[in-house]
């Protein structure tokens, strides 16, 4: 009688684990695995933000073609072009015009730009080479950028936002509107 009753315990074992593997070992496998490649991911933005904006204050002109496929090939992997993709970085050059005013008063972007607009001002009238008539364009005030960094009158700021869209790691239904956001100030 006792060797029945431990041929039903086996066959109730291994049901219970598979019901428990379907349940909780997969989607906690699953979840593991996607919190790491998202996390890549933002390690790979941000050193691609810091990196540009590092680069756009020491002089690089992003205007130029060249330099923008630059950009482009620094952004390996994110799926980015030049005018498109997953993603946006923008960059800035914030003035200090006066006592609590700033203006953007060059801002190239490179990328999808309809993916994220700026934190901190948004130009309308900007020409081939970025640079800002912010004398005539209300969208070029930046002066909510002072809060993020104090300047006086004649300082000038390099600003570097970047933005990449995981939506390839979205699960409908809980996890969705996946992406990666940050900036460099210099």
């Amino acid at each position: 009688m006792k060797r029945s009753r431990r041929q039903n315990t086996n066959g109730a074992f291994l049901l219970e684990f598979a019901l428990a593997s379907v349940f909780v070992f997969i989607p906690l496998i699953l979840g593991t695995m996607t919190v790491g490649v998202t996390l890549a991911r933002t390690i790979h933005v941000y050193h691609l933000n810091r990196d540009m904006g590092h680069m756009f204050a020491r002089g690089v002109d992003f205007s130029q073609a060249q330099n923008r496929a630059l950009a482009v090939r620094m952004s390996n992997g994110l799926n980015i072009t030049d005018s498109g993709g997953n993603g946006v970085v923008i960059l800035s050059m914030i003035q200090c015009i006066g006592a609590g005013q700033a203006v953007c008063a060059r801002r190239l972007v490179i990328g999808n730009a309809a993916l994220r607009s700026s934190s901190f001002a948004s130009p309308t009238q900007i020409d081939a080479n970025g640079n800002v008539n912010f004398a005539a364009d209300p969208g070029a005030q930046a002066n909510s950028f002072l809060s993020v960094m104090a300047m006086s009158p004649g300082e000038t700021a390099y600003l570097s936002e970047s933005y990449f869209s995981s939506s390839d790691y979205d699960w409908t239904g809980f996890l969705t509107g996946n992406g990666t956001y940050t900036r460099a100030v210099f």
